[in-house]
């Protein structure tokens, strides 16, 4: 199962290793698409929130279900992990990833891409998967060089418009006078994009990025671009009397 599938192109690629597949997302428009472009008769799309998936329980070997948690209120995360345990096999897996908080935030910064509600460091990742699975591994996505160098000048954030002048925005908006508001607004899509305007990267840049320059390590380096948890469910034995 894939909770978080998209547009498909992950259940289509993984048809070819799995004898069956059900690939769910939120987004009704993502699963209507992914119905018309993907036509494997062992990958189902349905429509779910992921916050209780409508499988019967011990009913999936792998679970899989990258860049989605953080897109989870913190108080939903654990309907979202214990119905993942729920519907996964006695050692059945989960694969989880996120980006990694230590690259994209300041210390105390709240997430800056507006449909993150909690973003996670290492120990946080790993704290809150191991509340649920009895064996957790954490691992780190590193890059190439240029992809480092890409994804960090992407995310860089300064100093200067988180800590001081994004918390006076509200009080500007009051002192303002309406005339002003639209300026306002030109003002804060600048500091969201860090005070520099977007640049496109060519696409001559990533035809050339190949798998190989993208390793898993088995730790988490602060500069990794995102943390994957491989967490196992062990049913604890019954002990006859």
């Amino acid at each position: 199962m894939e909770i978080g599938c998209g547009t498909g192109y992950g259940a289509d690629y993984l048809s070819q290793f799995a004898s069956n597949i059900i690939a769910i997302d939120i987004s009704k428009k993502c699963v209507m698409y992914s119905h018309t472009t993907c036509k494997k008769e062992n990958v189902n799309f349905l429509l779910s929130s992921g916050l209780h998936v409508p499988l019967k329980d011990d009913s999936i070997d792998i679970v899989l279900s990258f860049q989605v948690i953080e897109h989870i209120e913190s108080r939903k995360v654990r309907d979202f992990l214990s119905d993942i345990k729920r519907v996964l096999k006695d050692r059945g897996v989960l694969i989880a990833s996120t980006p990694n908080k230590k690259l994209r935030l300041l210390p105390f910064q709240k997430p800056w891409n507006p449909e993150h509600r909690k973003e996670y460091n290492y120990k946080e990742f790993k704290e809150v998967l191991g509340n649920f699975f009895e064996e957790v591994e954490v691992y780190g996505l590193k890059g190439s060089e240029q992809i480092q160098s890409i994804e960090q000048n992407r995310v860089k954030q300064k100093p200067l418009n988180v800590y001081v002048i994004k918390p006076l925005i509200p009080l500007i908006r009051k002192l303002l006078p309406s005339t002003s508001l639209f300026r306002l607004k030109e003002m804060k899509k600048s500091i969201i994009r860090n005070g520099k305007k977007g640049r496109l990267i060519p696409n001559e840049t990533f035809e050339k990025i190949q798998p190989g320059d993208l390793k898993l390590l088995p730790y988490c380096p602060k500069d990794c671009l995102d943390s994957y948890g491989i967490c196992k469910k062990i049913k604890k034995e019954r002990i006859s009397s």
